[in-house]
């Protein structure tokens, strides 16, 4: 199990009945995001579930002392088209007041590094885009790039 501690903050893998805390989150994100559809707690919680007693997904919990303020999951699986191990994340929240600092990337990386010792050679961060937002003003563009990441798709949604 990977665990990062400074002080107050811990970095620190779910448990399955640790899920249901994020459900609020997925919410907000949902919310906040705009994301077509609604939010299915229900939903979430089998998917998730169902992941890791697979065995390919992980959610890391960001925590200050008991209170949990975000966190990522994501799976690692073969690529389609070329069959190496990618590790990708499904979804990044962390509450707004403390998305500011080096713990929210710091929750990115730890993930980045359970996927590279899962024996994923590839990572892939998904960016949401807002209504408004335009795939070239993307604010974290410049944290993925630093990160070494790179834009390799565009996806469209709509209804049938």
């Amino acid at each position: 199990m990977i665990t990062v501690l400074s002080g107050v903050l811990t970095i620190r893998l779910l448990t399955p009945e640790e899920f249901p805390l994020c459900l609020p989150y997925g919410e907000m994100f949902h919310r906040e995001m705009d994301v077509p559809g609604v939010f299915s707690p229900e939903t979430f919680l089998t998917k998730w579930g169902q992941f890791h007693s697979l065995g390919l997904g992980v959610i890391f919990g960001l925590w200050r002392g008991e209170e949990l303020i975000g966190g990522l999951g994501g799976v690692t699986i073969p690529d389609l088209t070329t069959g190496q191990l990618v590790t990708s994340e499904l979804f990044w929240y962390v509450q707004e007041a403390s998305r500011h600092g080096t713990w929210p990337i710091r929750l990115l990386k730890t993930f980045r590094q359970w996927g590279k010792a899962q024996g994923a050679v590839r990572f892939r961060m998904v960016h949401l885009l807002r209504q408004d937002e335009d795939p070239s003003t993307v604010k974290l563009a410049s944290v993925y790039r630093h990160l070494g990441l790179r834009p390799i798709e565009v996806a469209y949604d709509g209804p049938m």
